[in-house]
Protein backbone atom coordinates (compact mmCIF):
# COMPACT_ATOMS: atom_id res chain seq x y z
CA UNK A 1 0.00 0.00 0.00
CA UNK A 2 2.52 2.59 0.83
CA UNK A 3 5.24 1.72 -1.94
CA UNK A 4 2.28 2.00 -4.17
CA UNK A 5 1.50 5.75 -2.73
CA UNK A 6 5.16 6.44 -2.90
CA UNK A 7 5.33 5.45 -6.47
CA UNK A 8 2.45 7.46 -7.29
CA UNK A 9 3.00 10.74 -5.81
CA UNK A 10 6.66 10.27 -7.60
CA UNK A 11 4.83 9.40 -11.29
CA UNK A 12 2.78 12.75 -10.90
CA UNK A 13 5.73 15.10 -9.88
CA UNK A 14 8.24 13.33 -12.61
CA UNK A 15 5.47 14.64 -14.99
CA UNK A 16 5.85 18.06 -14.06
CA UNK A 17 8.90 20.67 -15.76
CA UNK A 18 11.53 21.18 -13.21
CA UNK A 19 10.59 25.31 -13.58
CA UNK A 20 7.25 24.03 -12.04
CA UNK A 21 8.68 22.09 -9.27
CA UNK A 22 10.51 24.93 -8.23
CA UNK A 23 7.94 27.22 -7.74
CA UNK A 24 6.01 24.74 -6.25
CA UNK A 25 9.49 24.49 -3.92
CA UNK A 26 9.30 28.26 -3.45
CA UNK A 27 5.42 28.72 -2.43
CA UNK A 28 5.91 24.98 0.05
CA UNK A 29 9.24 26.60 1.54
CA UNK A 30 7.82 30.25 2.09
CA UNK A 31 4.50 28.31 4.05
CA UNK A 32 7.07 26.22 5.83
CA UNK A 33 8.70 28.97 6.95
CA UNK A 34 5.42 30.81 8.30
CA UNK A 35 3.84 27.84 10.10
CA UNK A 36 5.63 26.11 13.33
CA UNK A 37 7.11 22.66 11.69
CA UNK A 38 10.27 20.38 13.02
CA UNK A 39 12.09 21.26 9.48
CA UNK A 40 11.90 24.99 10.36
CA UNK A 41 13.17 24.76 13.74
CA UNK A 42 15.95 22.28 13.47
CA UNK A 43 16.87 24.67 10.11
CA UNK A 44 16.84 27.72 12.71
CA UNK A 45 18.54 25.82 15.71
CA UNK A 46 21.80 24.67 13.36
CA UNK A 47 22.24 28.07 11.77
CA UNK A 48 22.32 30.07 14.99
CA UNK A 49 24.55 27.02 16.16
CA UNK A 50 26.99 27.74 12.90
CA UNK A 51 26.79 31.53 12.40
CA UNK A 52 26.15 33.04 15.68
CA UNK A 53 27.08 36.13 14.10
CA UNK A 54 24.05 36.64 12.38
CA UNK A 55 21.27 38.86 13.09
CA UNK A 56 17.94 37.34 13.71
CA UNK A 57 16.77 38.70 10.49
CA UNK A 58 19.76 37.25 7.99
CA UNK A 59 19.13 34.15 10.24
CA UNK A 60 15.51 34.69 9.51
CA UNK A 61 15.84 34.70 5.90
CA UNK A 62 18.27 32.27 5.26
CA UNK A 63 16.11 30.08 6.92
CA UNK A 64 13.40 30.75 4.12
CA UNK A 65 15.67 30.11 1.81
CA UNK A 66 16.68 26.87 2.64
CA UNK A 67 13.15 25.85 3.41
CA UNK A 68 12.73 26.62 0.16
CA UNK A 69 15.46 24.55 -1.43
CA UNK A 70 14.68 21.71 0.76
CA UNK A 71 10.90 21.76 -0.68
CA UNK A 72 12.27 21.64 -4.28
CA UNK A 73 14.48 18.78 -3.54
CA UNK A 74 11.61 16.95 -2.10
CA UNK A 75 9.74 17.77 -5.42
CA UNK A 76 12.65 16.80 -7.69
CA UNK A 77 12.39 13.05 -6.21
CA UNK A 78 10.36 12.10 -9.17
CA UNK A 79 11.94 12.82 -11.56
CA UNK A 80 15.08 11.85 -9.77
CA UNK A 81 14.43 8.53 -9.36
CA UNK A 82 11.38 8.05 -11.87
CA UNK A 83 12.45 10.39 -15.26
CA UNK A 84 15.76 11.03 -14.92
CA UNK A 85 17.40 7.33 -14.82
CA UNK A 86 15.80 6.64 -18.31
CA UNK A 87 17.91 9.77 -19.75
CA UNK A 88 21.18 10.86 -20.45
CA UNK A 89 22.41 12.77 -17.29
CA UNK A 90 25.24 14.49 -19.07
CA UNK A 91 22.80 16.38 -20.97
CA UNK A 92 21.01 17.57 -18.13
CA UNK A 93 24.11 18.96 -15.96
CA UNK A 94 26.70 21.53 -16.43
CA UNK A 95 30.17 20.21 -14.69
CA UNK A 96 33.24 21.62 -13.50
CA UNK A 97 36.62 19.65 -12.97
CA UNK A 98 35.72 16.33 -14.29
CA UNK A 99 39.24 16.23 -15.90
CA UNK A 100 40.51 16.52 -12.77
CA UNK A 101 38.76 13.00 -11.75
CA UNK A 102 39.57 11.63 -14.72
CA UNK A 103 43.53 12.69 -14.24
CA UNK A 104 43.04 10.36 -10.42
CA UNK A 105 42.17 7.90 -11.84
CA UNK A 106 45.04 7.52 -14.15
CA UNK A 107 47.16 7.01 -11.01
CA UNK A 108 45.41 3.19 -10.68
CA UNK A 109 44.33 3.71 -6.86
CA UNK A 110 40.97 4.53 -7.30
CA UNK A 111 39.12 8.06 -6.52
CA UNK A 112 37.09 8.59 -3.23
CA UNK A 113 34.42 11.66 -3.98
CA UNK A 114 32.72 13.11 -0.85
CA UNK A 115 29.93 15.06 -0.48
CA UNK A 116 27.74 17.36 2.15
CA UNK A 117 24.25 17.12 1.91
CA UNK A 118 24.03 20.11 -0.57
CA UNK A 119 21.81 21.14 -3.32
CA UNK A 120 20.69 17.65 -4.92
CA UNK A 121 22.81 14.85 -4.11
CA UNK A 122 20.49 12.22 -6.91
CA UNK A 123 21.84 14.10 -9.64
CA UNK A 124 25.58 14.00 -8.33
CA UNK A 125 24.65 10.52 -8.28
CA UNK A 126 23.59 10.19 -11.62
CA UNK A 127 26.37 11.63 -12.98
CA UNK A 128 29.16 9.81 -11.10
CA UNK A 129 27.45 6.45 -11.81
CA UNK A 130 27.00 7.07 -15.93
CA UNK A 131 30.75 8.13 -16.14
CA UNK A 132 32.31 5.87 -13.90
CA UNK A 133 32.17 2.56 -12.10
CA UNK A 134 30.80 3.86 -8.71
CA UNK A 135 30.79 1.84 -5.54
CA UNK A 136 28.42 4.36 -2.88
CA UNK A 137 28.49 3.18 0.78
CA UNK A 138 24.55 4.09 2.33
CA UNK A 139 22.50 4.22 5.31
CA UNK A 140 19.72 2.56 4.05
CA UNK A 141 15.94 4.65 4.80
CA UNK A 142 13.99 3.77 7.96
CA UNK A 143 10.85 3.24 5.56
CA UNK A 144 11.69 -0.25 3.53
CA UNK A 145 9.02 0.89 1.07
CA UNK A 146 11.02 4.32 0.39
CA UNK A 147 14.58 2.41 0.49
CA UNK A 148 13.09 -0.10 -2.07
CA UNK A 149 12.11 2.97 -4.50
CA UNK A 150 15.47 4.64 -4.05
CA UNK A 151 17.56 1.39 -4.24
CA UNK A 152 15.87 0.38 -7.49
CA UNK A 153 16.97 3.82 -9.10
CA UNK A 154 20.19 4.24 -8.10
CA UNK A 155 20.84 0.39 -9.39
CA UNK A 156 19.06 1.74 -12.69
CA UNK A 157 21.51 5.16 -13.09
CA UNK A 158 24.18 2.17 -12.58
CA UNK A 159 25.72 2.65 -9.25
CA UNK A 160 26.75 -0.40 -6.89
CA UNK A 161 24.74 0.02 -3.60
CA UNK A 162 26.43 -1.02 -0.53
CA UNK A 163 25.57 -0.86 3.14
CA UNK A 164 27.60 1.22 4.86
CA UNK A 165 28.86 -1.40 7.54
CA UNK A 166 31.88 -3.62 7.65
CA UNK A 167 30.97 -5.11 4.34
CA UNK A 168 30.55 -2.03 3.00
CA UNK A 169 33.97 -1.04 4.17
CA UNK A 170 35.25 -4.23 2.01
CA UNK A 171 33.45 -3.52 -0.71
CA UNK A 172 34.81 0.14 -0.91
CA UNK A 173 38.10 -1.51 -0.27
CA UNK A 174 38.09 -3.91 -3.07
CA UNK A 175 36.85 -0.80 -5.51
CA UNK A 176 39.40 1.36 -4.82
CA UNK A 177 42.06 -1.49 -5.09
CA UNK A 178 40.57 -2.19 -8.52
CA UNK A 179 41.02 1.59 -9.61
CA UNK A 180 37.48 2.60 -9.55
CA UNK A 181 35.40 5.35 -7.85
CA UNK A 182 33.46 5.43 -4.33
CA UNK A 183 31.21 8.10 -3.54
CA UNK A 184 30.01 9.28 -0.22
CA UNK A 185 27.55 11.35 1.43
CA UNK A 186 30.20 12.42 4.48
CA UNK A 187 28.31 14.71 6.80
CA UNK A 188 25.76 12.48 8.32
CA UNK A 189 26.09 11.49 11.99
CA UNK A 190 26.85 8.00 12.30
CA UNK A 191 26.64 5.98 15.34
CA UNK A 192 28.27 7.22 18.59
CA UNK A 193 31.15 4.21 18.45
CA UNK A 194 31.89 4.95 14.44
CA UNK A 195 32.25 8.46 14.52
CA UNK A 196 35.15 11.11 15.65
CA UNK A 197 34.30 13.89 17.30
CA UNK A 198 35.51 17.18 15.22
CA UNK A 199 35.13 20.58 14.39
CA UNK A 200 31.76 21.71 12.44
CA UNK A 201 31.74 25.46 11.36
CA UNK A 202 33.45 25.82 14.89
CA UNK A 203 31.50 23.98 16.58
CA UNK A 204 32.14 20.06 18.07
CA UNK A 205 29.86 17.13 15.89
CA UNK A 206 30.33 13.79 15.89
CA UNK A 207 31.47 13.09 12.21
CA UNK A 208 32.04 10.13 9.90
CA UNK A 209 35.59 8.49 9.83
CA UNK A 210 35.45 6.52 6.86
CA UNK A 211 37.00 9.01 4.11
CA UNK A 212 40.02 9.08 6.94
CA UNK A 213 40.21 5.70 7.08
CA UNK A 214 39.93 4.59 3.39
CA UNK A 215 42.35 7.37 2.30
CA UNK A 216 44.81 6.16 4.92
CA UNK A 217 44.69 2.63 3.62
CA UNK A 218 44.60 2.80 0.21
CA UNK A 219 46.77 6.22 -0.91
CA UNK A 220 43.76 6.81 -3.35
CA UNK A 221 43.12 10.43 -4.34
CA UNK A 222 40.48 12.24 -2.43
CA UNK A 223 37.98 14.82 -3.74
CA UNK A 224 35.30 17.15 -2.40
CA UNK A 225 32.04 17.45 -4.86
CA UNK A 226 28.52 19.09 -4.94
CA UNK A 227 25.54 19.91 -7.14
CA UNK A 228 24.20 22.79 -7.10
CA UNK A 229 20.54 23.75 -8.14
CA UNK A 230 20.28 26.22 -10.94
CA UNK A 231 18.21 29.21 -10.18
CA UNK A 232 14.42 29.19 -12.92
CA UNK A 233 14.94 25.45 -13.16
CA UNK A 234 18.05 26.10 -15.50
CA UNK A 235 18.88 22.49 -14.54
CA UNK A 236 22.28 21.58 -11.79
CA UNK A 237 25.32 22.35 -11.77
CA UNK A 238 28.86 19.94 -10.51
CA UNK A 239 31.51 21.35 -9.05
CA UNK A 240 34.79 18.79 -8.52
CA UNK A 241 37.42 20.14 -6.30
CA UNK A 242 41.06 19.82 -6.60
CA UNK A 243 42.64 16.66 -5.16
CA UNK A 244 43.35 16.85 -1.45
CA UNK A 245 46.61 15.15 -1.50
CA UNK A 246 47.15 15.92 2.43
CA UNK A 247 44.37 13.33 3.74
CA UNK A 248 46.08 10.41 2.51
CA UNK A 249 49.13 10.88 4.64
CA UNK A 250 46.96 12.51 7.89
CA UNK A 251 46.01 10.38 10.98
CA UNK A 252 42.27 9.78 11.20
CA UNK A 253 41.37 12.78 13.68
CA UNK A 254 43.28 15.20 11.63
CA UNK A 255 42.18 13.70 8.76
CA UNK A 256 38.16 14.16 9.70
CA UNK A 257 39.18 17.90 10.55
CA UNK A 258 40.49 18.55 7.20
CA UNK A 259 37.62 16.58 5.26
CA UNK A 260 34.91 18.65 7.77
CA UNK A 261 36.60 22.07 6.69
CA UNK A 262 36.82 21.09 2.90
CA UNK A 263 32.60 20.81 3.43
CA UNK A 264 32.47 23.61 5.09
CA UNK A 265 33.87 25.73 1.77
CA UNK A 266 31.59 23.65 -0.38
CA UNK A 267 28.53 24.49 1.62
CA UNK A 268 29.50 28.35 1.38
CA UNK A 269 29.59 28.03 -2.08
CA UNK A 270 25.86 28.11 -1.71
CA UNK A 271 24.69 27.71 1.89
CA UNK A 272 20.69 28.12 1.37
CA UNK A 273 20.84 24.57 -0.86
CA UNK A 274 22.68 22.49 2.30
CA UNK A 275 20.55 20.52 4.17
CA UNK A 276 20.30 22.58 7.22
CA UNK A 277 16.69 20.25 8.34
CA UNK A 278 19.05 17.41 9.52
CA UNK A 279 20.15 17.00 13.31
CA UNK A 280 23.66 17.39 12.45
CA UNK A 281 24.78 18.15 16.64
CA UNK A 282 22.15 15.50 17.66
CA UNK A 283 25.61 13.22 19.13
CA UNK A 284 28.29 16.28 20.09
CA UNK A 285 29.89 17.03 23.04
CA UNK A 286 26.98 19.34 24.38
CA UNK A 287 23.47 19.08 25.19
CA UNK A 288 20.79 18.24 22.47
CA UNK A 289 20.04 21.26 20.91
CA UNK A 290 17.37 19.89 19.38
Amino acid sequence: MLNGLLKLFLTLFSYISLKNIHFLGEISGFLLSIVPNSLKNTTKTNLQICFPDKTSKETYNLTRKSLKETSKSLFESGKCWITYPKLDINKLVEVEGKDLILRSLEEGRGVILFTPHIGNIEILLNFVANNFKTTVPYTPAKISALDSIIKSARELMGAKMVIADSGGVRSSLTALRDGNLILMASDQVPKKDNGIISSFFGVSALTVSLVSTLSRKTKSPCHSVICLRQSRGQGFKIIFSEKINQLNDLDVQDGVNLMNRELEKCIMKAPEQYAWEYKRFKHSTFKNPY
